[in-house]
């Protein structure tokens, strides 16, 4: 067997995270009788994504990441509000939207059973445990790495020694890391010399400095790279 594992991301690429994040924000601003129009969510969305890079190079903790992402929202559209009490539900309702990615459960059922499968989140654990037991796709995984619990976050090479650590994986390069996020993903799995697969469905821009075993629009196409000779 070419690899001994296979490393899923969750938002992004097994789950649809931007439909999540959609319904989530406007149901908790209508909550607080607050606005949500397209503009709004739009801009909410490219706060969020600031944030996560920033908890991705160790700049902010996620606790951090809760406050400032809605006390900018609150700030740039003039709400009055608690930025955590409005963040602790709005995350519970992020627990209940699981949307599936295009043959997510498809590529997961043609691989369990062959090769062992895990995830790999840098989400809440609460948040991501419900939304994978909604759509029935734990079940195929036999680890679940989810940073919360481990104390580190992709790309952070201590997030990865974890992962060896756990499954007994002695060759990084036995271990198959897919995943949406250039930044979390394959520049975590490549400086932990794993190999990489970027899923990208959406045709974003290529970022050419950053290494990439393969790409990907769809996942079934992974069951070929898997087990190709």
């Amino acid at each position: 067997m070419k690899y001994d594992l296979i490393l899923f991301d969750v938002d992004g690429t097994l789950l649809d995270f931007d439909m999540t994040e959609k319904v989530a924000l406007e149901e908790t601003c209508k909550e607080y009788g607050y606005p949500c129009t397209d503009e709004m969510l739009k801009s909410y969305h490219e706060i969020n994504i600031e944030c996560w890079k920033k908890l991705e190079k160790g700049l902010i903790d996620k606790k951090e990441l809760a406050f400032i992402r809605f006390n900018e929202f609150f700030n740039k559209y003039n709400l009055i509000g608690n930025p955590i009490e409005f963040n602790t539900k709005y995350r519970a309702r992020l627990g209940e939207g699981a949307y599936l990615i295009k043959n997510a459960i498809e590529i997961c059922e043609k691989l369990y059973g062959k090769i062992d499968l895990a995830i790999a989140s840098n989400g809440g654990k609460d948040i991501q445990y419900n939304r994978l037991r909604k759509v029935n796709l734990d079940k195929y995984f036999k680890y679940f790495f989810i940073s919360e619990e481990m104390g580190y976050n992709k790309p952070d090479i201590n997030y990865f020694n974890y992962i060896f650590e756990k499954t007994q994986i002695k060759d990084p390069k036995k271990i198959l890391i897919i995943g949406d996020s250039l930044t979390a993903d394959i520049q975590g799995g490549n400086l932990a010399g794993l190999k990489t697969c970027w899923y990208n469905p959406q045709g974003k821009a290529d970022e050419k400095d950053i290494k990439k075993d393969y790409i990907i629009d769809n996942l079934l196409d992974l069951e070929k790279i898997i087990f190709e000779k």
